[in-house]
C-alpha cells in the first residue's frame, strides 16, 4: 500500500475532469446489513464511475476494504491511500471518507461495513476500550497493513470467507461469519506494537448509556445531571469517575462530540456556519467559533473555504 503526498488537515469538494466543483451528498450514508443479527454488509464493488469522482459521506459501521484487481483511491479527513491488488484498508466509524477512481483500468474491490456492539460480548468486553474509538479513530491501525504483509494478507483471506458466507448463507454462516469478524479484530490487537492498556475495558462499556445519551442529545441541552441518573451516581462521583476513565471532563467530551459532528455538516450539508452550530446544539455562535478553533486551528470559515480548495 503506497501513498501519494496528498495530505489535508480537511476534507471537502472535488473537481473531476472538467475542473467543476462536485456537490457534496447531503446525509449520512445508510447501511443496510444482510443480517441483522451480524450488523454486516459485504458486498463487491466494481469502479464504473466517472474519473476523479469523489464522494464524501460517513457511516456508524467501520468500513474495510480489500483491493482484488486494479487500483484505487479513498481519502480521509487527513491521509490519502492508494491502493493496489491486495491491499486492505480499515476507516473508523462516523469517519469521513470518499473514494476516487484514478485510471481507466478497472478496480474490483471488496467493501464490508460492520458495526462492533453486537460482537462485544462478556469475554471481549475487556478490550471494549482498545476497538471503542472513543479516543483515536480505528483508521489509526492501518499501519498494520503497511508494515506487515503476513497480517494484510491474512485480513484480506478473510474477507474473501465472510464474502462466501453472505453470499451463499448455508446452515451455521452466523457462527462463521462472527468467528471470522473476530478473527480480524485479534489479528489487529496482537499485532499492533503501539497497543495501549486495555484495563479500563470494562469502566468504559459501562459508559455505554451515557455515550448515547450524549449522542441522541447532541442537536440540544445536555446535562450531566442526566448522565448521572443513567448510571445511578452521585453528581460528584460521576464527574469524577468520568474523568478518570475518558481522561478528559464530561463537559470536554461533549464540546469534543458536537466540534466533531460540525465537521461532518460542514463537509457533507449546504448549510450556514449558524445553522451548523444550531445543529449541534451551540446556539452561542462565539462560543461555537472558539471550540471549533481549539480543535481544528481554524475557524468554520477556513474549513469551510479548505473545503472548496480540496480537489
Amino acid at each position: 500500500m503506497s501513498h501519494p503526498a496528498i495530505r489535508c488537515s480537511v476534507c471537502g469538494r472535488a473537481a473531476g475532469r472538467s475542473g467543476r466543483m462536485i456537490q457534496l451528498y447531503e446525509d449520512v450514508e445508510p447501511i443496510h446489513y444482510q443480517s441483522n443479527l451480524l450488523a454486516i454488509k459485504i458486498i463487491e464493488v466494481r469502479n464504473n464511475w466517472e474519473l476523479g469522482l469523489l464522494r464524501w459521506h460517513y457511516h456508524k459501521e467501520l468500513e474495510f476494504i480489500f483491493v482484488k484487481k486494479g487500483s484505487v483511491v479513498f481519502h480521509t479527513v487527513d491521509q490519502s491511500y492508494r491502493l493496489h491488488k491486495g491491499d486492505v484498508l480499515l476507516i473508523g466509524s462516523n469517519q469521513l471518507h470518499a473514494n476516487q477512481r484514478i485510471d481507466c483500468e478497472e478496480a474490483v474491490y471488496l467493501v464490508m461495513h460492520v458495526k462492533l456492539q453486537p460482537y462485544f460480548e462478556p469475554a471481549i468486553t475487556p478490550y471494549y476500550h482498545y476497538f471503542s474509538e472513543h479516543h483515536r479513530p480505528l483508521s489509526e491501525l492501518n499501519v498494520i497493513f503497511r508494515q506487515q504483509d503476513a497480517v494484510r494478507r491474512r485480513v484480506g483471506q478473510i474477507m474473501r470467507h465472510i464474502f462466501k458466507e453472505m453470499q451463499t448463507q448455508t446452515d451455521g454462516f452466523e457462527l462463521a461469519v462472527s468467528l471470522h469478524v473476530k478473527q480480524i479484530l485479534l489479528s489487529l490487537y496482537r499485532n499492533d506494537t503501539f497497543r495501549s492498556d486495555v484495563r479500563k475495558g470494562p469502566d468504559l462499556y459501562a459508559l455505554q448509556p451515557v455515550f448515547q445519551y450524549i449522542d441522541q442529545q447532541l442537536s440540544d441541552k445536555i446535562d450531566m445531571k442526566e448522565a448521572c441518573k443513567l448510571l445511578n451516581m452521585s453528581y460528584n462521583y460521576f464527574s469524577k469517575h468520568f474523568k478518570d476513565v475518558m481522561g478528559t471532563p464530561f463537559i470536554e467530551y461533549v464540546n469534543f462530540r458536537r466540534i466533531h459532528m460540525a465537521e461532518r455538516h460542514l463537509a457533507t450539508k449546504t448549510a450556514s456556519v449558524n445553522e451548523v452550530a444550531r445543529m449541534v446544539g451551540l446556539e452561542n455562535i462565539t462560543h461555537f467559533y472558539r471550540l471549533f478553533q481549539r480543535y481544528n486551528g481554524c475557524t468554520p470559515k477556513q474549513y469551510v473555504a479548505r473545503l472548496k480548495q480540496r480537489g
